[in-house]
């Protein structure tokens, strides 16, 4: 079975805004530099796994309270 190189092309560019969209919410109560924080997550999206793991971090810190 082969896979399209489009269909590839397009699951990976819509994992990365879901990865990034879920760093934005996740980041805007757990860490201090969000601008860096999306960055970081928007450049990991192009590798899934990595994506995955880091998203698992940030989704297991505690919340900064103000």
């Amino acid at each position: 079975m082969n896979i399209s190189l489009t269909v590839a092309v397009n699951f990976v560019l819509i994992w990365v805004l879901i990865a990034t969209s879920l760093a934005y919410f996740l980041g805007k109560s757990r860490v201090k530099d969000l601008k860096a924080t999306v960055i970081l997550h928007f450049f990991l999206g192009f590798f899934p796994p990595l994506s995955m793991i880091c998203l698992a971090i940030l989704g297991s810190k505690k919340e900064i309270t103000a």
